[in-house]
C-alpha cells in the first residue's frame, strides 16, 4: 500500500473511531437530561414552563437521533447494510411530522407535508435519516416566518421526494460540495452544527442506491430531493429473503 494511501486509511479509521465514540458516549448524559425534563413535565409546572420543556425535550430527542446517525456513519464501508422492505410513504410522512411539527410551530415556520398512499422499496430507518436531515436543514435556513414544503412526485417506476424551503439559498459555486463532511453552505458563519448532516445523507443514500440532488437559487431557497423505487407487485426489487 502506498504511503499516502496508508496515511489516508489511518485517518479514516481514526475518524470512524471518533464518530463511534461520540455517537455512543455523548448520548448517555443526553438521556439523563431527557429523563429529568420528562419527569419535570410529569410532576407539574406552569403551562408556559411545560411548553418550554417540551420544546427542549423535542430538541434533545432529535439530537439523540443525530448522534445515532453519527455512530452509524462510522460503520459505513463496514458492517452497515440496508434492510430493504416495502414502506408506506404515509408512515414516512407521519414520522417526519412527529419529528419536526412542534419545532416548526415554535419557530413560527409554516411546514407542509404531502399526503401519499404510495409504497416504495427502501430501508425505512435510513430513509428517515435522510429526510429528517433534509427537513431539519430546510427549517434552519427558512427561519422565522419562512416556509418548508415536503412534496412527492411520482413517475413510472419511481417516486421523487422533494424538501423545499424559501431561505437564503446556496451559491452555485458551492452546490457540488454541499454533501461533503463539514460543509455548511453559505451560512457557515451564522449556523450551528458540524456540517455532518448532508455527508450522512450522501453516504446513506449511496448505500441505498437512491439518487439525491439539490437545486438552489441564492436568496430564494433550495430544493433537496431523493428518488425512490416504487413498489410494483410482480416487479419487486426486494431480495427474496427480505420480503415479508
Amino acid at each position: 500500500m502506498p504511503a499516502q494511501e496508508a496515511v489516508a486509511n489511518a485517518a479514516y479509521l481514526a475518524m470512524a473511531r471518533i464518530m463511534a465514540v461520540a455517537g455512543h458516549d455523548l448520548r448517555q448524559p443526553l438521556h439523563v437530561a431527557m429523563m429529568s425534563m420528562a419527569r419535570a413535565v410529569e410532576e407539574g409546572t406552569t403551562e408556559a414552563g411545560a411548553e418550554r420543556l417540551h420544546v427542549a425535550l423535542d430538541a434533545m430527542k432529535r439530537l439523540d437521533r443525530e448522534l445515532q446517525d453519527i455512530a452509524k456513519l462510522s460503520q459505513i464501508g463496514g458492517a452497515l447494510r440496508p434492510n430493504v422492505e416495502v414502506v408506506s410513504m404515509a408512515h414516512v410522512m407521519a414520522r417526519l411530522e412527529r419529528d419536526w411539527r412542534f419545532y416548526a410551530e415554535a419557530c413560527r415556520i409554516e411546514m407542509k407535508l404531502c399526503r401519499s398512499d404510495l409504497l416504495v422499496e427502501t430501508d425505512p430507518d435510513m430513509l428517515h435519516t435522510i429526510l429528517r436531515n433534509f427537513v431539519g436543514n430546510a427549517l434552519k435556513y427558512a427561519g422565522p416566518g419562512g416556509h418548508v414544503r415536503v412534496a412527492c412526485r411520482s413517475e413510472p417506476g419511481r417516486l421523487s421526494v422533494e424538501v423545499e424551503d424559501d431561505g437564503c439559498g446556496i451559491a452555485a459555486s458551492r452546490l457540488e460540495d454541499i454533501f461533503a463532511a463539514f460543509e455548511r453552505g453559505s451560512q457557515s458563519g451564522r449556523s450551528d452544527g458540524l456540517g455532518l448532516g448532508l455527508a450522512i445523507v450522501r453516504q446513506t443514500a449511496d448505500l441505498l442506491r437512491h439518487p439525491v440532488s439539490v437545486r438552489s437559487v441564492e436568496n430564494e431557497g433550495s430544493v433537496f430531493s431523493i428518488e425512490l423505487p416504487l413498489h410494483q407487485p410482480g416487479l419487486s426489487r426486494l431480495p427474496t429473503n427480505e420480503v415479508a
